[in-house]
């Protein structure tokens, strides 16, 4: 089983933080089953008109500062939200080398990835194992105060972050669902302790749409 490091979250151990973790919109590639990685892809159209409710759902819920990684499809709607924002490269999605962008099922030679995803390293990429170390370093380096937090980035590091704070192991990390605008929310207590309020949930609160 792989440990997680210690995270802790400064300040006094009563601190109560309001954290959102929301995902990305779609891609033009989100139907193709295929890892997107660090290929620079805007939302799509879809996506794009699904935002301006999204923007104001999100301005609703008292969030006051936002932290996001330095890929496109997250960065944009995170700095149109206009709040305070910090664009940290950590918080990107995990590295997928040469095999980003095609399908699973046109991948040569992965079956020792899906036999150990965790540690597996794609051709040139980087292992989960590495992509939610830098992630929860990244989050740990910036996070503060008690002020509500949303961090606006990827299926990765967002796994990484909320499996820290559930207290699962980065293999069970793996098998959480997040659908493209999908958001969850921690109220986090103390250094390493959370309660999950909810995950995954649809934005807009009431629209339909698959992962």
């Amino acid at each position: 089983m792989i440990r997680q490091q210690t995270v802790a979250v400064p300040g006094h151990h009563d601190l109560v933080i309001s954290l959102f973790l929301m995902r990305h919109g779609p891609t033009e590639a989100s139907n193709l089953n295929a890892p997107l990685g660090r290929m620079d892809l805007p939302v799509s159209g879809d996506g794009l008109q699904a935002w301006p409710a999204i923007r104001q759902e999100l301005l609703a819920s008292g969030i006051q500062r936002v932290l996001t990684s330095d890929l496109a499809r997250a960065r944009v709607h995170a700095l149109d939200l206009g709040l305070p924002t910090l664009v940290l490269p950590d918080l990107g999605e995990q590295d997928f080398g040469s095999w980003e962008g095609i399908p699973w099922h046109e991948i040569k030679g992965a079956e020792p990835f899906f036999a150990n995803p965790v540690m597996g390293t794609p051709p040139g990429g980087e292992s989960f194992a590495h992509c939610a170390s830098r992630a929860l370093l990244a989050f740990q380096g910036v996070i503060e105060g008690d002020v509500p937090t949303l961090v606006f980035a990827h299926g990765g590091p967002l796994r990484a972050i909320l499996s820290h704070f559930m207290g699962l192991p980065l293999d069970r990390a793996l098998d959480l669902a997040w659908q493209p605008y999908g958001i969850s929310k921690l109220e986090i207590h103390g250094s390493n302790r959370a309660v999950l309020r909810y995950h995954n949930r649809t934005m807009p609160t009431g629209a339909h749409r698959h992962p």
